[in-house]
């Protein structure tokens, strides 16, 4: 860095207002407002943008702490490599990602990696196998195993498997909750509240039911053997190619006109047909935006009684969802001819998808998943309105839209009818566009569940459905088996665990009602990390974006594999603290978190059985290691210093739900002599050592149940333009810049 080769701790920031600050400016701002004149600010090639450099990581860690107040946000793995030379603005300011000719390219790139968070994933399998069904009609029953194991579970950190949940108010429910509890006050009328089920007899102990446990042992073996995962929803994302402006890129966003020749109808779907552009007029790409009305020429203004048709917003001209206004009217003054391009079949059918993504209310955009739906805009009124438009009102001959050009191919790369338009990703989180019948891997039967034999039967099953059986209720079990074998039960039958009662009443055995902080939802459209990531925090090859996504745009950067099966980790500050809770009046009133009843404190102990019928020895020895990693730790290669341990039930995220299972006995059914009888297995680690077999994914599996995991943390924040950190921001920032640094290509890929 010039003149300051020792300041290595960096954050890039950018202004709340979107405005550029002179060196002046940024002198007052570090040496009156923030107090700290041994930070530097370094200019980059985006007016608004800084890198702020410290000597000590202290220093950074103060200014975060200030910058909201200064009118500065922090921009979350944004690029934080100095230039030999910072660059010079842009000759011209021009509205948001409308670049000039000539301009400097992006300088390279150094993020920080990826921070901590409260989950982590188990890649899936890359082979899965299969095995022939075991059937219920006792052929199957030489050479195998029947019985039942009995577990003991200790909770390390508080559990609380909901069992009821109610709103306070709420004078219909099964419960109805008092106006307040000792300690809470009032509790707000929406607000919901949760609590265990919990026994009519004896100090009333508490039960997990047997289907929380299912969930779990079912979620674990899949991970450890290396099977399907079952399921999935669909979801489909898109992303704004010029959501964030980029000077001097590859990529570029530019004024077109629609000729009058330009479009086609094309199918949607097997009912409508749609407008798409088969061709356009691309006006100069050095137009400049004239927001102030101060040029004679070269310029495009809007709602300047213009002379063609903006269709602004996902609405096309009516509001839907938008924050902001929607204009109405462009009007451009180019000093150069206008070019004609075609539009390529390939983005043609990036419009099409995007259309059905913005459309398709069950898995696209407007779905109920939307924060916007149903409080300001109807899915359904959202849905007819881009169908409308779609059908009659775009591309009209005249209109003036946006498309993104590739400087270097001289061709179109996407295409909307208004400046922030949404371009769908190649692939979906169940489809891959490279994948064979477009069926991601991991989410769908393998072919041997979907082959059957004469009578029906499936002629193999991955060990999941092998030992719980399968319903084909879901796109992730469909089409295995027919007739009598379109659905088969399970081997392995779970009942419900019952807390130990040892005395304690009620104050020593719960905490107090706790108000939790709100949740995180969990968004697949996290790409950072619902996505594999192997450049992170570099360069991806083919453009200056560290992160790989659904696919941007086709055959300009490879699409991601999905990270895995999601995992809680256990956090050790929820050992030691109480990071979970949030006692504050804000908190309290708002309807988004959830107010705890009679959570087990830590030390608390349970107690069910597992009954397994017809199971090979090797999946008995799945189960006791799957339910008790740290029991078996050893035989699994397990050093963890902390040991291992499991989550279960509510706010995992938070810290609740770590426990640690323990295998206290195996019982196996003898039934040669005159009556059957259940025999103890003298040595369970020495049976299990004789039976268990090691596994692909062991360790990474193993190493998910760290007790005290050194990766897991609170869910990531960043701060918002009002200085307040919140998870939303965290992730819009580095999607942002990610839109962004995408269009800066790799000479290789140019």
């Amino acid at each position: 860095m010039p003149g300051q080769p020792n300041k290595r701790f960096r954050i890039r920031v950018r202004t709340t207002d979107g405005k550029g600050r002179a060196k002046a400016e940024l002198n007052k701002l570090k040496s009156d407002q923030l107090g700290m004149p041994y930070v530097e600010f370094v200019g980059t090639s985006t007016p608004n943008e800084f890198i702020c450099c410290a000597a000590k990581a202290d220093h950074i860690e103060a200014l975060r702490g200030k910058i909201a107040g200064v009118g500065l946000e922090e921009m979350p793995g944004g690029v934080t490599t100095v230039p030999a030379s910072a660059p010079p603005p842009p000759k011209h300011q021009t509205r948001q990602g409308f670049q000039q000719r000539g301009a400097a390219p992006a300088p390279v790139q150094s993020r920080e990696p990826l921070p901590g968070k409260p989950y982590g994933f188990v890649s899936i399998a890359k082979e899965l196998g299969a095995a022939d069904p075991v059937w219920h009609d006792g052929t199957d029953s030489a050479d195998r195993l029947s019985g039942e194991l009995r577990v003991e579970l200790e909770t390390l950190t508080p559990l609380l498997v909901g069992w009821a949940g109610e709103k306070a108010g709420d004078a219909q429910g099964d419960w109805p909750l008092p106006d307040g509890l000792p300690g809470t006050g009032p509790i707000k009328e929406g607000k919901t509240v949760l609590c265990p089920l919990r026994a009519p007899w004896g100090q009333r102990p508490v039960i997990i039911p047997g289907d929380s446990l299912k969930g779990l042992l079912r979620h674990e073996l899949g991970a450890l053997l290396g099977a399907p995962m079952e399921r999935v929803a669909e979801r489909s994302y898109s992303y704004r190619p010029n959501a964030l402006f980029a000077s001097g890129s590859n990529l570029i966003a530019r004024i077109a006109r629609i000729p009058q020749d330009g479009v086609k109808m094309q199918a949607l779907d097997a009912r409508t047909q749609v407008r798409v552009p088969v061709k356009l007029e691309l006006l100069p790409a050095d137009l400049r935006y004239d927001k102030r009305r101060e040029s004679n020429n070269n310029y495009y203004r809007f709602d300047d009684g213009g002379r063609a048709n903006y269709r602004g917003g996902q609405g096309a001209g009516e509001k839907l969802n938008s924050k902001r206004n929607l204009h109405r009217s462009l009007t451009a003054e180019p000093d150069e001819a206008m070019a004609t391009a075609p539009v390529s079949a390939t983005v043609q059918e990036g419009f099409l998808s995007t259309v059905r993504h913005l459309t398709d209310l069950e898995h696209g955009h407007f779905s109920m998943r939307h924060p916007d739906v149903p409080g300001t805009v109807k899915g359904e009124d959202a849905r007819k309105r881009i169908l409308e438009a779609a059908q009659k009102d775009i591309f009209q001959p005249g209109d003036l839209i946006w498309v993104e050009w590739d400087t270097r191919k001289k061709c179109i790369v996407s295409l909307g009818w208004h400046y922030y338009y949404r371009w769908v990703y190649t692939d979906t989180v169940r489809h891959a566009a490279a994948a064979p019948k477009l069926q991601r891997h991991g989410l769908f039967p393998v072919d041997k569940e979907l082959e059957c034999d004469a009578g029906g039967a499936p002629v193999g099953l991955t060990p999941v459905r092998r030992l719980f059986g399968y319903t084909g209720d879901n796109e992730g079990s469909a089409g295995i088996g027919k007739d009598d074998h379109a659905q088969l039960m399970g081997r392995v039958f779970i009942n419900a665990a019952l807390e130990v009662e040892d005395g304690q009443g009620d104050n020593g055995r719960f905490l107090q009602p706790t108000f939790l902080k709100e949740l995180g939802m969990p968004r697949p459209s996290a790409v950072e990390h619902y996505i594999k990531q192997p450049h992170f925090p570099n360069p991806r090859p083919s453009d200056d974006a560290p992160l790989v996504t659904y696919g941007d745009a086709a055959g300009y950067d490879a699409p991601g594999e999905l990270a895995g099966r999601k995992f809680y980790l256990d956090r050790k500050d929820a050992h030691t603290g109480t990071p979970w809770e949030d006692h504050s009046e804000d908190n309290k009133k708002n309807e988004r978190s959830t107010l705890a009843l009679e959570a087990s404190k830590p030390g608390r102990r349970f107690r069910f059985t597992v009954r397994f019928r017809d199971l090979d020895p090797v999946e008995v020895a799945a189960l006791l290691v799957t339910l008790a990693p740290h029991q078996f730790k050893d035989l699994l290669g397990g050093n963890h210093a902390e040991g291992y341990c499991s989550k279960l039930g509510y706010a995992r995220p938070l810290g609740w739900g770590s426990v640690r299972m323990q295998a206290k006995q195996l019982l196996v059914l003898d039934a040669a002599g005159e009556m059957p009888k259940l025999n103890a297995q003298a040595d369970l680690l020495a049976w299990a050592k004789a039976h268990y077999r090691t596994t692909p994914m062991q360790q990474e599996w193993l190493a998910i149940h760290r007790c005290k995991h050194p990766d897991a943390a609170d869910y990531p924040r960043a701060a918002d333009k009002n200085g307040e950190r919140n998870i939303f921001t965290f992730h819009t920032n580095l999607r942002t810049g990610h839109s962004r640094q995408r269009r800066y290509r790799k000479p290789s890929n140019r």
